[in-house]
């Protein structure tokens, strides 16, 4: 798949399921679509491959130190420790700190396929790989199955799938120069 920059047509379909936020109450009257985290189930064959990629490429998907988020022995905690550690610092020795927090609660689901294309590149990722991505996105569709229904099939063209093993990892150096230039 690699040496031909394609994989099977199947990779890229999944099927997404709505899971009830733990922050909701189920039996509450006002539960709206935004109380729901889709989680894409796709093949057991494509999350093997991705596995192989990620311990074949990992390397090329690092990310700044300064991001806490998907890794591992790093969670909230830590960032809000660091943050908290700095503030003092600062206040400490005399000097006002303005704090800007971005809220990128769905980034996830709208992250530009062809903007992370652009960012692997500037990492100089190995063309096989960026290629074998490109295709994998383009394939990508899925249906929404609720109990028993299951709605029709539609192209996923953002975003990175929930539940997908390189999904954090991209979505993170998607990210990345966010961080940077903080």
């Amino acid at each position: 798949m690699m040496a031909i920059g394609r994989v099977p047509t199947s990779f890229g379909q999944s099927y997404t399921v709505p899971i009830l936020k733990t922050t909701v109450n189920a039996y509450s009257k006002s539960v709206s679509v935004d109380d729901f985290r889709g989680i894409s189930i796709s093949s057991v064959m494509s999350k093997v491959f991705e596995h192989c990629i990620l311990d074949r490429y990992g390397g090329f998907l690092l990310y700044s130190d300064n991001q806490f988020g998907f890794k591992k022995k790093s969670s909230c905690t830590h960032a809000i420790y660091t943050l908290r550690s700095v503030v003092d610092y600062y206040v400490n020795n005399g000097s006002t700190v303005n704090i800007c927090a971005l809220d990128i609660s769905k980034a996830f689901d709208k992250m530009n396929h062809h903007g992370l294309f652009l960012k692997l590149m500037q990492k100089q990722i190995p063309l096989k790989l960026l290629c074998t991505l490109e295709n994998w996105f383009k394939l990508c569709s899925t249906c929404i199955k609720w109990g028993s229904v299951v709605s029709r099939v539609f192209s996923v063209d953002c975003g990175v799938r929930q539940g997908g093993v390189l999904s954090p990892y991209l979505f993170a150096l998607y990210i990345d120069s966010i961080v940077d230039k903080s």
